[in-house]
């Protein structure tokens, strides 16, 4: 377990500031998922595949050009890094 120790010259408690920050971070996080996960169903609905059949083709044999092959992959990268974020920020717990 980390654990982090933040001190402040204020006498005014500086939780509220933290807990806005994480909700602020957490709100951000799930909107860049909604918006990845928009990017990845566009994929999906023009070529007619699921992201997993995709990743799982060979790129020799993909219907489309290795730009957006590239950009579908990215997207999909982005979505797993997101959401790993996310994960790790739900298991943030603010201690006083």
């Amino acid at each position: 377990m980390t654990q982090v120790i933040l001190r402040s010259i204020d006498t005014a408690s500086i939780k509220p500031l933290i807990v806005s920050a994480l909700h602020a971070e957490e709100s951000e996080l799930k909107t860049g998922i909604l918006k990845t996960r928009g990017k990845l169903s566009a994929f999906e609905k023009k070529y007619n595949m699921s992201t997993d059949n995709f990743l799982n083709t060979p790129p020799e044999s993909l219907p489309f050009n290795e730009l957006e092959a590239i950009e579908w992959s990215g997207e999909y990268e982005t979505l797993k890094r997101l959401e790993v974020e996310l994960s790790r920020l739900m298991k943030i717990e603010i201690c006083s």
